[in-house]
């Protein structure tokens, strides 16, 4: 219990508390470099921008320059989600340089003296399985990466994706000197640039261009996530990364949407079908282009392949109540699975949306059903995401939703830790 105090103090910032924890408890003495916290870092991942925590974690034995313990590639404080006013006063408490952070905070000097003194290290492997290249934020340090030997489509172990597929936003014109390197280019990539000639091209090359999403097909990696694919079994898997450049299950119509690109969006509608337009309305939430459709094209619901279906399930994976509403008075099947093999139900009790679950509930929920997955119930998929969710969701009233709707569950898992839900539950034992 007292480790997990500790990281829970740690989480929140609270300087005294991991203090007063430190002095008196020895569990938490021993946990100063474990790999506790997310992602399998260390605590003093946790300090980066508090320097009184940081300066407490050193002074009982943090390890500044330990690597996280990610299974496919471990982090140094420096290489991911670091500015370089962030890292100057890290660097100035002595955490080292190594050629990822230097390619990621753009310092072109400590590459180069990196590199010239060990030429191998362009072919390192960093956090996620990434190499310099990954990291290179400016045109510099990335032509000097390539101009060294470094491989322009290298493919990192967690997202089995390239350099180029990783910087399209966060540095554009590394990417496109990568294009012009000869790194291969895809519709996401061409997309994210704005680039109609790369568009066209991808359009002539790849005729499911506008079919592919984010996270499925072939844009989501061939491994388990507990070890690194093959070659033979990634093929032409690539992108994954993808997921947190642009988002989650989502077309290249939809990443032009998001990115407000209204030429390229034109281009790609004139190049879609019926179909791939009403999916893109959905995603949407626009009613009125998708009426529209229907309109022109009777039968088009009717015509949507099992993956298109998903489209209801990966808009309730992303909490859009306005989506699905809009799918379902459509026509979509709501027992249509996304992400996790979960439908829709499923996705709102785990976000504890308590309008969608009562919009889905009339349609044959899969009430009392374990998933394929997880082997869970939409109860508990909704009591884990009431602890652990992405947002604040209506927990208490979507479990009483659920309850009412014929869920049940074990009593010795009261409590589980949420005044509002616990109430609810115990509620629902002493009527029973």
């Amino acid at each position: 219990m007292s480790v997990e105090q500790f990281l829970d103090a740690l989480h929140a910032g609270d300087v005294e508390r991991v203090r007063a924890l430190l002095a008196t408890d020895a569990d938490a003495r021993a946990a100063i470099n474990a790999p506790i916290s997310h992602f399998n870092s260390r605590p003093i991942a946790r300090a980066t921008r508090n320097l009184p925590l940081f300066d407490l974690l050193v002074q009982y034995g943090a390890d500044p320059n330990l690597k996280s313990a990610w299974w496919a590639g471990g982090f140094g404080l420096l290489e991911y989600d670091c500015t370089p006013a962030d890292a100057a006063p890290l660097i100035a408490r002595g955490v080292a340089v190594d050629v990822f952070a230097a390619a990621h905070l753009g310092m072109f000097d400590r590459v180069r003296e990196l590199v010239d003194r060990d030429p191998s290290l362009v072919h390192a492997r960093g956090g996620d399985g990434k190499t310099p290249l990954h990291c290179a934020t400016t045109v510099e340090i990335a032509r000097y990466l390539v101009d060294h030997g470094a491989e322009i489509d290298a493919r990192d172990v967690d997202h089995e994706s390239t350099p180029a597929q990783y910087l399209v936003r966060a540095a554009t014109a590394v990417t496109r000197l990568l294009l012009e390197r000869g790194a291969k280019c895809d519709i996401f990539m061409a997309v994210g640039l704005g680039d109609a000639a790369l568009v066209a091209e991808c359009l002539r090359d790849d005729p499911e261009a506008l079919d592919h999403r984010i996270g499925r097909g072939r844009f989501q990696v061939a491994h388990k996530g507990t070890r690194p694919a093959t070659s033979g079994e990634i093929g032409e898997r690539r992108g994954d990364i993808y997921r947190w450049v642009f988002d989650h299950y989502v077309s290249a119509i939809d990443v032009a949407v998001s990115l407000g690109k209204r030429e390229i969006l034109e281009q790609l509608r004139r190049h879609a079908s019926p179909a791939q337009r009403l999916l893109a309305a959905c995603a949407k939430g626009d009613r009125a282009a998708a009426q529209a459709l229907i309109a022109a094209h009777p039968g088009i619901v009717a015509s949507l392949t099992r993956d298109q279906m998903g489209l209801i399930a990966d808009r309730a994976h992303a909490n859009d109540t306005g989506a699905v509403s809009l799918m379902l008075d459509l026509g979509f099947d709501p027992l249509a699975r996304g992400m996790a093999s979960w439908e829709a139900f499923r996705w709102a009790a785990f976000h504890g949306n308590a309008e969608m679950l009562r919009q889905l509930l009339p349609h044959n929920p899969p009430i009392g059903i374990p998933d394929p997955t997880y082997h869970g119930t939409p109860l508990s998929h909704c009591l884990y995401g009431s602890l652990h969710g992405w947002e604040q969701g209506a927990y208490a009233a979507s479990v009483q939703l659920l309850l009412d709707a014929g869920e049940r569950f074990d009593p010795g898992v009261v409590p589980i830790g949420r005044e509002d839900v616990d109430a609810v539950l115990r509620a629902f034992l002493r009527q029973a």
